[in-house]
């Protein structure tokens, strides 16, 4: 499995910008339809904006936090379901963050912690490596 960490130190922000971007997700999903369906753009587009990131960096951040949600939480890579690239890569980032909001969760029952603990814990992970 590659090191979640490569990407991320090389992306604007590096940690920090994994870190906010995990929490934007975790929070979003726990204000459940009260979010709204434009919240996790509008959240994505304001970190990346804070954080001078491209969607290019935030690509390879959101893959950089599945690998280290897959080792932090002991999940088999090769069960994990591989999130499709598609030709628009805003879409494609929309689709891995839901795809991530859904890893966040397993991870989550499988260390039995909250979600926001299993999140820290990737993000403890990319800031060790």
């Amino acid at each position: 499995m590659a090191e979640p960490r490569r990407a991320v130190e090389s992306a604007p922000g590096g940690a920090d910008f994994a870190r906010d971007v995990v929490r934007c997700i975790v929070s979003l999903s726990d204000e459940g339809p009260a979010a709204g369906p434009l919240s996790l753009p509008f959240g994505l587009t304001a970190w990346m904006h804070r954080h001078g990131a491209g969607v290019s960096d935030t690509i390879d951040t959101l893959m950089s936090l599945r690998t280290a949600l897959l080792v932090a939480a002991g999940l088999d890579a090769g069960s994990e379901p591989v999130p499709l690239r598609v030709a628009d890569p805003v879409l494609f980032v929309l689709n891995l963050a839901v795809y991530l909001d859904g890893l966040v969760e397993r991870a989550a029952r499988v260390l039995g912690v909250s979600r926001g603990d299993a999140a820290d814990a990737a993000v403890e992970l990319l800031g060790s490596s």
